[in-house]
């Protein structure tokens, strides 16, 4: 197995990481991976006849080929089988809108609409597949969006939602929206039109998604059963039975049964490190 992740130099503020992921025909899936509810949409470039599967419990996505994974308030189940190669872009929370302003009304989505050909067309394809070696995938990415230049199409809507979920990464427990919404001299109501228009997601969908992640992290860190009581509260959970139901009901795992399994997983390659 083949796996990275890097930030794209220069381009931080637009994509949360650039990663790679390789399985050869012998490689063993021992347990398929699950997608806990995601902020970021991820562009994924796989070879055309290489098929994926996503399952919600309540909607499946499957096809052949590149893909793009919008932002996702469920969880996901994947369907993999080696071999495979994937190359992904992980944008920022704001960063797809800068690609198409409707970006908003495309949650829960897995497909390859149309208007991607605009700025990933066969070109790139063929660039990104000349390759698996890190420094020439970088470097393709680093120069194809230079070329975008999607620095030009920020508008207000845009900066507000990227001072908010920035504001939200590097404080994630201490602003309530009000707050978010004074640092970013607009309303609350404001906020939450743009913020939605943006991402996809309102604001207290956004902190929740980030506070489960974090939770995620935290106990997958755990090398034992930690006092859960005392972790609830950590995370602002009145007790450990509210800590618990939350889980159970964005998750269907209690914190423990994940302890155990260690089944869920942030980013789309199953990898935490």
């Amino acid at each position: 197995m083949i796996t990275w992740k890097q930030p794209l130099q220069d381009f931080e503020w637009l994509i949360h990481q650039v990663w790679y992921l390789e399985l050869e025909a012998d490689d063993v899936i021992t347990q398929q991976p699950r997608l806990i509810p995601n902020p970021r949409a991820h562009l994924l470039f796989t070879p055309d006849e290489q098929k994926y599967s996503y399952d919600s419990g309540i909607t499946k996505f499957e096809g052949k080929g590149s893909h793009l994974l919008s932002v996702s308030d469920q969880l996901l189940s994947l369907d993999d089988s080696a071999p495979l190669k994937r190359i992904g872009v992980t944008f920022r929370p704001e960063g797809l809108y800068l690609l198409n302003s409707s970006v908003g009304h495309h949650l829960n989505q897995c497909s390859w609409p149309t208007w991607l050909d605009t700025f990933f067309g066969p070109a790139l394809h063929n660039q990104l597949w000349q390759s698996n070696d890190k420094s020439h995938l970088l470097d393709v990415f680093h120069q194809h969006f230079h070329q975008l230049n999607l620095n030009n199409k920020k508008d207000r809507a845009f900066s507000i939602a990227q001072q908010a979920t920035k504001m939200i990464e590097n404080r994630l427990s201490d602003w309530s929206i009000e707050q978010i919404a004074d640092q970013c001299a607009c309303s609350r109501r404001t906020l939450e039109r743009h913020f939605k228009q943006v991402t996809g997601l309102s604001v207290k969908q956004y902190l929740m998604i980030m506070k489960l992640e974090e939770i995620v992290l935290s106990i997958y860190e755990q090398d034992a059963d930690p006092d859960w009581a005392e972790f609830a509260q950590a995370f602002g959970f009145s007790d450990q039975s509210h800590l618990i139901r939350q889980l159970k009901h964005q998750l269907n795992r209690t914190p423990a049964k994940y302890l155990k399994d260690r089944d869920l997983t942030i980013d789309i390659y199953g990898d935490f490190e």
